[in-house]
């Protein structure tokens, strides 16, 4: 006589197999999503970084040039002039603190602290584009080094497909006065220790920048490092909730 399962084993094992991968598929999702965010990064960072350099060639100063004097001069050229070197589908070089003018479904990016809590729009407000490639690249004018000399903008990875959310696929970063590109944060201006930089990229409790609506603006740094503001011992990239 042939043996097979019953009716009840074989609804007990698909039950098991079930909630395994009611379990497991959340976790594999998320890891598949970290990885696009990560590669997404990659692309993005390298792309600016040669495009800085391009420029570079052509002006021996960048921060010198866009900053001294900008308070006298059109607030939006370094946007306009850096769109030169790019494949632009859409420009906005006015005011764009509303990121609606540029397509996106909310008026403001996210901080990296949990839940959907709105980051400042100073950092998107001296015009925009959006490329070919889906990023989009926003200036944010001459802040935080002495005297305005550093230039800042933020990179969103994935433009308006979201999650448009720092530390996730948005990014903030500054080109100091010898046209060197950096994460924002050893230079940014109240986040120079250790302490203040992982305040401003926490993944854990909201507004604990002392800007409180800047929280995520030292993210890229971990995001280049692969290194978990949270847990040194942990892979950014492998982390992100």
């Amino acid at each position: 006589m042939k043996k097979a399962f019953t009716l009840a084993e074989v609804l007990v094992t698909l039950g098991v197999i079930g909630v395994v991968a009611a379990m497991t598929m959340p976790t594999l999702i998320n890891d598949q999503r970290n990885k696009s965010l990560e590669a997404q990064f990659n692309v993005a960072h390298s792309l600016v970084s040669q495009t800085i350099t391009q420029m570079s060639n052509e002006n021996i100063d960048l921060a010198k040039m866009y900053c001294y004097n900008l308070r006298d001069r059109d607030e939006h050229i370094f946007i306009k002039d850096f769109a030169k070197y790019l494949k632009v589908v859409k420009s906005e070089y006015g005011e764009t603190g509303n990121l609606t003018k540029l397509g996106y479904k909310d008026t403001t990016f996210f901080q990296s602290a949990p839940g959907r809590v709105a980051f400042n729009a100073d950092s998107h407000n001296d015009g925009a584009i959006l490329l070919s490639n889906g990023m989009m690249i926003a200036s944010s004018g001459c802040w935080w080094t002495a005297g305005g000399t550093g230039l800042d903008f933020i990179i969103d990875t994935n433009g308006p497909k979201g999650p448009n959310k720092f530390g996730y696929d948005v990014f903030y970063f500054q080109l100091d006065q010898n046209n060197k590109l950096h994460p924002d944060a050893g230079d940014y201006l109240f986040a120079t220790t250790d302490a203040q930089k992982l305040a401003c990229c926490n993944f854990l409790t909201a507004n604990t920048c002392s800007v409180p609506q800047d929280t995520g603006v030292s993210c890229a740094q971990f995001a280049l490092t692969n290194t978990w503001p949270h847990d040194e011992k942990k892979k950014y990239w492998d982390t992100l909730p």
